[in-house]
């Protein structure tokens, strides 16, 4: 069951279980070390998933600090122009080096970071959003700024 949501540049729509968008966030987020801009997005990327602290209440987190539930979504059509484009250049960055990764959790790790790079791919392709994508319809952002440097 998908509870996890990474929305691209083009509207189509990445969505594994709650643990494997974890996982897949954090290697992307492991490929922004470039430049002062990616490892600033890099920080803010790494802030949207739980850590230790946080409490399990078994359909998601909540945050220690502020009580308020850890929301797996990420619309990157939110983020500035310079931020959609870093982090769909290490979400494709993610799936080459996972290309060569081995061991159990690496298959699963391996799947998302190349099923997420193909469909970075292919949106910066410009194939339709529905070409491959885990929802049956693109949505419209909802016009919130999202990250850092607005």
């Amino acid at each position: 069951m998908a509870s996890g949501f990474i929305v691209l540049a083009d509207g189509r729509c990445f969505s594994p279980t709650s643990r494997l968008y974890d996982l897949t966030l954090r290697m992307v987020a492991d490929q922004l070390q470039d430049s002062e801009a990616a490892r600033t997005l890099r920080k803010w990327l790494l802030t949207l998933l739980p850590d230790p602290s946080d409490t399990d209440v078994g359909y998601g987190f909540v945050r220690a600090s502020d009580q308020r539930t850890v929301e797996r979504m990420i619309d990157v059509r939110e983020l500035t122009v310079e931020n959609q484009h870093l982090f769909h250049r290490a979400a494709q960055l993610a799936g080459e080096r996972m290309q060569s990764e081995m061991g159990e959790q690496a298959n699963w790790a391996r799947k998302c970071a190349v099923s997420l790079a193909d469909m970075v791919a292919r949106a910066d392709r410009g194939e339709a959003p529905l070409s491959r994508s885990d929802w049956r319809e693109v949505t419209p952002p909802t016009g919130r700024k999202l990250g850092p440097g607005w």
